[in-house]
């Protein structure tokens, strides 16, 4: 998922129906409302006072004697407290509109400090940060997680070869490839330069295999010169646990996907022979 569907995603919570309901008419219902308890109030402490017997046959004496009365509070109050709730109504609604585009800016804001720009992907910084919080959730309910680190072949020889425009394009275009081609709660990031991370909550090694390998295909036959290696990191959720852990799993296997002479997947279980540590070769 990249950064602008999990953020909308984020805001999509349910809320009261009356919370998206207009001041400009909430306010001046309510005074309305208020207004009636004038006479009605009236009527009550005077039926008190009087503690008549029967009351039935006083409230008959008294709404027929006093009828214009009770009107005519009934009818300046209705129209006191609902004046008094247009003035509120009006000052409240322009106050939430502002606070609705305050809310937006600070929205804006806060996704252009955790996204990448070129890309729209999280920045590496705020998705270690998910990865902490998904190791931990894994953990608590004993599920896989499973980690994408996803590299552009030859990068190098393509920048060098059509311009930091193009490549910019091909880095572009393939973040919208895996976005397109990972699972709905799958997060994307940038891991820098022309790597990619996906952080798969609830993904197991094969379930990670096959999602990857849809993402190498998607990219091998977009045609944009430009094929990945990818390599997974799996997390079965029972064992302590450090994102950089998980990271260097991920990135072992991605060296090996490279070495065996890339545009593959690679995971902990294709081949035992794997490195120690990742090496500065070309990629």
């Amino acid at each position: 998922m990249s950064a602008r569907r999990r953020r909308r995603s984020d805001l999509s919570e349910s809320r009261p129906f009356w919370r998206g309901l207009s001041h400009y008419y909430l306010y001046p219902a309510i005074g309305a409302v208020m207004g009636l308890g004038s006479p009605i109030g009236a009527l009550a402490l005077r039926f008190w006072l009087a503690a008549p017997v029967p009351s039935q046959a006083w409230a008959r004496g008294e709404l027929s004697g006093n009828l214009a009365f009770y009107a005519y509070m009934g009818v300046g109050s209705v129209l006191a407290f609902t004046l008094f709730g247009v003035l509120i109504g009006v000052h409240s609604e322009r106050q939430r509109f502002s606070n609705r585009l305050l809310s937006a800016r600070v929205e804006e804001l806060h996704l252009k400090s955790v996204t990448d720009s070129l890309t729209g992907a999280f920045t590496y910084g705020y998705l270690y940060e998910v990865m902490e919080i998904e190791i931990q959730r894994a953990r608590a309910g004993k599920l896989p997680l499973s980690l994408m680190l996803i590299d552009i072949d030859e990068f190098k020889r393509i920048n060098d070869g059509h311009g930091h425009l193009f490549g910019d394009r091909v880095i572009k275009e393939t973040a919208e490839t895996v976005s397109a081609h990972v699972r709905a709660a799958d997060i994307l990031g940038r891991y820098g330069g022309d790597e990619f991370v996906v952080i798969m909550p609830g993904a197991d090694e094969a379930t990670a295999a096959r999602v990857s390998e849809r993402v190498r295909a998607g990219i091998a036959k977009n045609g944009y010169m430009a094929t990945v290696s990818i390599g997974i990191g799996t997390f079965d959720g029972r064992q302590e646990l450090k994102p950089a852990d998980l990271l260097h799993e991920a990135d072992m296997n991605l060296y090996q996907a490279k070495r065996d002479g890339r545009n593959c997947v690679r995971s902990r279980h294709d081949d035992t022979d794997k490195p120690q540590r990742r090496h500065n070769d070309p990629k």
